[in-house]
């Protein structure tokens, strides 16, 4: 369902073994008397001669065909006549040339009952416009060095990082370089985990009603959110929903009392005959590391279930009636009393369906326009029916565009039309109203950063972001991108935010500024409308077009002439990423990683 009056039909077939697709629909309570035989009534299709599906994209074995149909009644019995000969219908497949009888037989028609609006996937409709600044609070600025905790380090002082340092980052510090964040042009920053926990990343939350006080307090989280709202700035946390941390009152009492707990079925024991933990913990609850090294090298030794393998993540039963209660009122707590406009939903697809839904039903009953994406890594389809998330992280379209262009991947490079394939992939794996509000991404805090896979070439780099940039779907930037921040996996992908502007590169901090101008001015690079031209393997370029605006990418380290397709040949452009007329003829020079944004006059 695209709309409350249109249906989207896919078919995938095998590549190269059909000719053509129509689509025969009609009302299912449609009935009259037969053309041939007046006194006998048949099944009445609404369809026309010319209702031909439309061959939208090829993937590396199947070929993607669609239909929009507006059924006039709402409600609609569809089948698919292959090649004019086979009826692919929901219960067999005829040769209605061996068995003409059969071709309204509408038993054997799938069915759609009813177009219900309620039904729509219906996401906020500010999600597409947005471009998200995404934030690790604990390196990206010092705003309050006097709740620094003991041991906090020089900003930056550091060449090897690791997760247990601290460098003081807070809310503060955010709340400082909000104008440096509205000036390039983003319009919303998602934050990783801020509420108390006994890690630098915030993942093992031990109160999930409170600021973790090395950031600061309430009150200032309430500040950031009014300032990044006085520059029309959206504001989206992270709900670590799967798992707690270790100290969490609720698991901490499961430890003391056992089976006696009434938070023991919040979690996952596995042996209830044995105790909760088979490790030292100190006064405060803390794991003693050294107590619980084995439990690192014997997997199997832990009696609790866990985020991965961690002691210090105990995976949350949010099934239960008291830890469900408490996460959801967690959920509505900080849209309702300081007005955050969205969640992020950590490892969400770890967590129930059926607990999603309550999710969301307390969520948009606080706030009918609060965003919600998951964190899912592979397709999403079953969150995204409408009941659930409004969108994911599109790591889907992050390994395809790291395949591309990365040079220092461990594996081979995928040519320009395998490429193709894999975004097209993308494309189809989700309705058109749904690929707007995906949150997409090239890198985030949970991978190596995308200079990193470039092998830092500043000049590659600007080619993934462009891609990115002229997708369908919310873009991003994790935290210093824009001015050349790079860095390995976890943890060194949490380097320190540089602020001497000396250590910047304008020129890259430049391109995201262009790109985000264009993101906001120019309607195609938000068209869920993606065709390719072409895709050249040998001289590894890439020409796409959305609307009216055509992309040309080459990822070549030298310049490179190309003949241009016979449709762009002989016309005047503007580039609209240098402003400039480009006359073209029956060639095009690119120079090294070059790139044209060109829209015809």
């Amino acid at each position: 369902m695209y709309d409350k009056d249109t249906v989207h039909l896919r078919l995938i077939v095998q590549k190269n073994h059909i000719q053509s697709v129509r689509v025969l629909f009609g009302d299912p309570f449609h009935w009259g008397p037969s053309d041939t035989t007046p006194e006998t009534w048949e099944w009445k299709q609404d369809s026309t001669a010319d209702s031909y599906m439309t061959k939208e994209y090829e993937t590396q074995d199947f070929e993607h065909y669609i239909y929009e149909a507006t059924p006039s009644t709402k409600r609609m019995r569809y089948a698919f006549l292959i090649d004019e000969r086979y009826l692919y219908g929901s219960r067999e497949t005829i040769d209605v040339i061996e068995h003409p009888d059969k071709l309204t037989h509408h038993f054997n028609y799938f069915n759609y009952p009813f177009l219900n609006e309620e039904d729509m996937f219906s996401p906020p409709a500010w999600v597409q416009d947005q471009v998200w600044y995404a934030i690790f609070p604990e390196r990206f600025a010092n705003g309050d060095p006097s709740i620094n905790l003991p041991g906090t380090l020089a900003w930056g002082s550091v060449t090897n990082y690791h997760n247990r340092q601290l460098f003081g980052g807070d809310l503060q510090g955010i709340i400082d370089h909000l104008d440096y964040i509205q000036d390039i042009g983003f319009t919303g920053i998602y934050m990783t985990p801020i509420f108390p926990s006994d890690s630098t990343h915030k993942y093992d939350v031990n109160d999930y009603f409170d600021i973790d006080p090395a950031f600061g307090d309430k009150e200032t989280f309430k500040r950031l959110v009014e300032e990044a709202h006085k520059r029309d700035m959206k504001v989206m946390l992270d709900a670590v929903y799967n798992h707690c941390g270790f100290r969490h009152p609720y698991f901490q009492d499961v430890i003391k009392h056992g089976k006696q707990s009434k938070y023991y079925d919040c979690f996952y024991i596995i042996d209830s005959d044995k105790p909760v933990i088979n490790f030292d913990i100190d006064a405060h609850g803390k794991i003693i590391r050294e107590s619980a090294k084995p439990l690192f090298e014997d997997k199997t030794l832990l009696n609790y279930r866990t985020f991965a393998f961690t002691p210090y993540m105990p995976k949350m039963n949010t099934n239960h009636p008291l830890m469900k209660d408490y996460l959801l009122k967690a959920a509505a707590y900080w849209i309702t009393e300081f007005d955050i406009d969205g969640w992020r939903l950590d490892v969400s697809n770890e967590v129930s369906h059926a607990f999603w839904r309550d999710f969301r039903h307390t969520v948009k009953t606080s706030k009918r326009e609060a965003y919600i994406v998951g964190e899912n890594w592979e397709n999403s389809t079953p969150w995204l029916q409408g009941d659930q998330y409004d969108g994911v992280m599109n790591y889907e379209l992050l390994f395809p565009i790291w395949d591309y262009f990365g040079t220092n991947i461990d594996h081979n490079q995928s040519t320009s039309t395998e490429f193709k394939y894999k975004v097209n992939q993308v494309l189809t794996n989700y309705p058109k109203n749904v690929l707007p509000s995906l949150y997409n991404l090239v890198d985030s805090h949970d991978t190596t950063r995308i200079l990193e896979i470039c092998s830092n070439n500043i000049e590659l780099v600007k080619l993934p972001y462009l891609f990115l940039f002229s997708f369908p779907g919310a873009p991003s930037v994790y935290y210093g991108g824009e001015i050349g921040l790079s860095g390995k996996h976890d943890p060194d992908n949490r380097r320190c935010m540089p602020w001497d502007p000396t250590e910047h590169n304008p020129d890259l901090l430049r391109h995201i500024k262009r790109l985000i101008y264009l993101r906001k001015h120019v309607p195609a690079l938000k068209s869920v409308a993606f065709r390719w031209i072409e895709t050249n393997d040998v001289e590894e370029y890439l020409i796409y077009q959305k609307d009216d605006v055509y992309f040309i990418l080459s990822k070549r380290f030298k310049e490179l002439t190309i003949t241009l397709p016979k449709a762009m040949q002989a016309g005047e452009y503007t580039d609209l990423y240098t402003d400039q007329t480009v006359i073209l003829s029956t060639t095009l020079l690119i120079p090294s990683y070059g790139f044209f944004i060109l829209q015809k006059k």
